[in-house]
């Protein structure tokens, strides 16, 4: 016989779900430096080249979130206004972050907080570690929501600077200016 408060899914959760999402979310920024501590040594060298193609199939799980919901990628402001919404979604509400942008074919995000930093600090690792994984990320999600496009690292609190700056611009201007370069 089932016990009457062990229903599963049905039973009520004593905690409340903003409280369950922020540590479910805190718990989430701390696993890339969980792997690193223990897996770094012992892979030596290959180590961050594998470990940006988790980033990377992660962002190609992050497209499909979007594609299920619906989310906008036509053009440089919409593809940053979802980059936001996934990031969100992804690591949770300590991400903070604002848009801005400029034309159809260039817009930026800057993010003023981020988990993934705040875990960093709180267990003092490497913060390059940080800007390896979202740089593989960032870049693989927009351009697989929208192949024309591309996002550079402008500014990164991880590298010092007071807050991160990403810019989404079409991919064949990045292109151009790297072969006149």
């Amino acid at each position: 016989m089932r016990h009457p408060n062990v229903s599963g899914m049905q039973r009520k959760m004593p905690v409340p779900y903003e409280m369950r999402w922020r540590i479910a979310a805190n718990i989430a920024a701390r696993i890339p430096f969980a792997y690193g501590m223990v897996f770094r040594e012992v892979v030596g060298a290959d180590y961050d080249r594998l470990e940006q193609q988790v980033w990377v199939a992660l962002a190609h799980e992050a497209k499909e979130v979007a594609w299920t919901c619906s989310l906008p990628v036509g053009d440089s402001r919409e593809l940053i206004s979802t980059l936001e919404i996934l990031n969100v979604i992804f690591f949770g509400p300590e991400f903070k972050s604002e848009h801005i942008s400029f034309e159809n074919d260039r817009s930026v995000l800057l993010i003023r907080k981020c988990p993934f930093l705040l875990r960093q600090q709180e267990l003092s690792e490497p913060p390059a570690d940080i800007f390896n994984r979202c740089l593989a990320f960032s870049i693989a999600l927009v351009e697989e929501l929208n192949p024309l496009y591309t996002l550079r690292f402008v500014r990164a609190m991880c590298q010092g600077d007071r807050n991160c700056e990403m810019k989404v611009v079409f991919r064949k201007d990045i292109e151009e200016a790297e072969k006149t370069g």
